[in-house]
C-alpha cells in the first residue's frame, strides 16, 4: 500500500573495493554473513529519520510504501543458522524518460541512519549506470568475444581513495575525495547516463579474462589483436555515447591453462584514450577533471 510523501525529504586496490560492494549488496539482501548483533532496529523509523536525504535524492513527490517486517539470516560465530527482524521499505519514482523505479531501504546494518540511506545510494547509483552500460554496450561486446569468461565484470565507482606520502598531491585528492558525498549531488529524477562522467567523480572499470582457444602462437596473436580491437570498437561506442565525456579503463587478461599468459590495458579520459596508460599521472589528471587543478594546494 503505497501513500504519498507530501513532507518529504589508501582504498588501494579496485578489486578490494568491488568486494566491499559487493559484501554491501550480500547484506542489503538479507543474506550477511556477520552477527547484525544488536545494530539491527527492527522498529527504526528509517524514511522518517532521512526525510531530508531521500528528498535531496528524489525529490517532492516519490512514493513509500508502509514499512513490511522481514526476517533474514546469518551464520554465527559457532557456524549456526541464526534468524533476525527487519523492516523494509519500497520508495518508488519516476526517472528522466518518465519510467517508474524502486529503491529499497531497509535497518539492516550499523552506523547512523544517514550514513547506511547514504551507502544504499552510492549502490543503488552504480547498479543503474552498470546496468545500462551493461545493456547498451558490454553484453554485446563478451557475447562476441572468443573466449570471454563469465568472471568478466564492468562496473562504475567512484575515483580512488588513497593517499601516498611520496606523491604529495594525493594528500589533496584523498580530503577531496573524502569529503564528497553523492547523496548531495545526485538527483534521480533527472539522471542523464549520458552525463554521469561529468556529473559525478566516477569511473568504468572493465576486466575482461579471456580464455586462448588455441595453443599455436600465431593463433594467439590473431586472437589478442582481435580482442583489443573489440574492446576499442566498444570504448569508442562509450566515447560517442557519452559526447567524448567519458572516464574509463580497461583491463585484459588473457589466460591459457596456466593461468595469466598476457595481460594488456587500456585507459580513456575525457573521451581520449590515455597514452601512458592507467597510472598515477592518469589518477591525477582524472581527479584534477572533476575537482579541478590540484596545483599549490598542497
Amino acid at each position: 500500500m503505497l501513500r504519498k510523501n507530501t513532507d518529504n525529504k589508501k582504498i588501494l586496490y579496485d578489486k578490494y573495493l568491488r568486494i566491499l560492494c559487493l559484501s554491501l549488496i550480500g547484506i542489503l539482501s538479507g543474506c550477511a554473513t556477520a552477527n547484525p548483533s544488536n545494530e539491527l532496529l527492527k522498529d527504526e523509523p528509517l524514511p522518517e529519520l532521512c526525510e531530508q536525504e531521500l528528498r535531496n535524492c528524489f525529490g517532492e513527490n516519490y512514493l513509500i510504501s508502509e514499512g513490511e517486517d522481514k526476517e533474514g539470516q546469518f551464520l554465527d560465530k559457532d557456524g549456526k543458522v541464526q534468524t533476525f527482524s527487519y523492516t523494509e521499505w519500497e520508495l518508488t519514482y519516476q526517472d528522466a524518460d518518465e519510467q517508474e523505479r524502486v529503491f529499497v531501504i531497509n535497518t539492516i546494518g550499523g552506523g547512523q541512519p544517514s550514513e547506511r540511506i547514504e551507502k544504499s545510494i552510492e549502490s543503488y547509483f552504480s547498479d543503474l549506470v552498470e546496468a545500462h552500460y551493461k545493456q547498451k554496450f558490454w553484453n554485446k561486446m563478451v557475447a562476441k568475444m572468443p573466449g570471454c569468461r563469465e568472471d568478466s565484470v564492468l562496473y562504475f565507482k567512484e575515483y580512488r581513495l588513497f593517499s601516498n606520502p611520496d606523491i604529495p598531491e594525493t594528500s589533496v585528492m584523498f580530503d577531496e575525495r573524502l569529503h564528497y558525498s553523492l547523496i548531495d549531488n545526485v538527483y534521480f529524477p533527472q539522471l542523464k547516463y549520458t552525463d554521469v562522467c561529468i556529473d559525478f567523480p566516477y569511473i568504468f572499470n572493465l576486466y575482461l579474462y579471456v580464455d586462448y582457444v588455441s595453443n599455436d602462437k600465431a593463433e594467439r596473436m590473431s586472437q589478442r589483436r582481435d580482442t583489443e580491437k573489440r574492446l576499442r570498437e566498444t570504448m569508442d561506442a562509450m566515447i560517442q555515447y557519452t559526447g567524448e565525456s567519458l572516464n574509463a579503463k580497461a583491463s585484459v587478461t588473457m589466460m591459457d591453462e596456466n593461468g595469466a599468459a598476457d595481460i594488456f590495458s587500456i585507459a580513456v579520459l575525457k573521451g581520449d584514450y590515455f597514452d601512458d596508460g592507467y597510472g598515477i599521472e592518469y589518477e591525477k589528471e582524472l581527479h584534477e577533471n572533476f575537482f579541478g587543478l590540484i596545483e599549490n594546494r598542497y
